[in-house]
């Protein structure tokens, strides 16, 4: 893609502040990969503003992650799109609090961004026709030398395991109905994911996303403990299932900063050679 063309131009006739932040990412995504994360960020934070306002009721929370967690419960997110836009909310917001953010990582972000605004526009206007051409990735300024392509190399494959494993809990997870002792899911849902934990620090590498973990597990024991064989109305139910997700959310954030920690010192082990 040359420096003059941008995936995202269908989208100006769809939302202008979405396909403005869209356009200013892939621009700096190369030489500011940090700045194209907030962009990112920003971008999904507006849509996920303007399906709050179109199909939401007024007193959901701004917050980006109550935002997203809200509209995927409410079937208004799918989730695959839910599970995108949460990766851009994580990685936007490590950028935020100073974590350095690979170029592969933004270049993964910034395509993810490009499939979820093709779906974006056909939700704000029903029975718009988008057909995405495939994704251009922006082309660097000067050609990339062979240890730069090399370490980029290894990011790609940090990402690849890291999300895998995300996918893999998130789906282990759905397993559980609403025929289950709830005592007996959460036993047998740590032992999973301190299995999975342990595998993964093996490798030295962490699992999967706290906030996106509890999110899952939170709507199905909230099915469970709303159960009439429970006896619990829907308001204790919340409350027990965040109760006895809360250790487990702590456990896999602590897992999360290993990740940060990984990518962060690849990138330094780079500036230093």
């Amino acid at each position: 893609m040359s420096k003059q063309e941008t995936n995202f131009q269908f989208l100006e006739g769809f939302d202008k502040r979405v396909a403005q932040l869209a356009k200013q990412a892939e621009k700096y995504v190369h030489t500011d990969p940090d700045s194209c994360m907030f962009k990112l960020r920003l971008m999904v934070e507006t849509m996920a503003k303007k399906l709050t306002n179109l199909q939401m009721r007024s007193d959901i929370s701004q917050d980006l992650g109550s935002m997203l967690g809200a509209l995927e419960r409410g079937g208004i997110v799918p989730r695959r799109q839910a599970d995108s836009m949460h990766a851009i909310r994580r990685d936007g917001n490590a950028a935020v609090h100073g974590s350095p953010t690979p170029i592969p990582t933004a270049m993964r972000r910034l395509h993810e961004a490009y499939k979820i605004s093709g779906w974006f526009c056909k939700v704000i206007k029903r029975g718009s026709k988008v057909n995405l051409n495939d994704f251009a990735p922006p082309e660097p300024p000067a050609p990339l030398d062979q240890a730069t392509k090399s370490l980029h190399g290894k990011i790609d494959e940090l990402e690849e395991s890291i999300e895998r494993r995300r996918l893999a809990t998130r789906e282990s997870l759905l397993m559980f109905g609403p025929q289950e002792n709830v005592k007996e899911v959460t036993r047998r849902i740590i032992e999973e994911l301190k299995a999975l934990d342990n595998v993964a620090a093996a490798a030295g590498e962490p699992i999967i996303d706290a906030d996106f973990v509890a999110l899952v597990m939170a709507m199905d024991l909230e099915q469970i403990e709303e159960d009439p064989r429970h006896g619990g109305d829907s308001r204790q139910a919340r409350r027990e299932a965040e109760q006895q997700l809360d250790f487990i959310k702590q456990h896999l954030a602590e897992r999360e900063k290993v990740f940060l920690a990984e990518r962060t010192f690849l990138i330094e082990q780079r500036n230093e050679s």
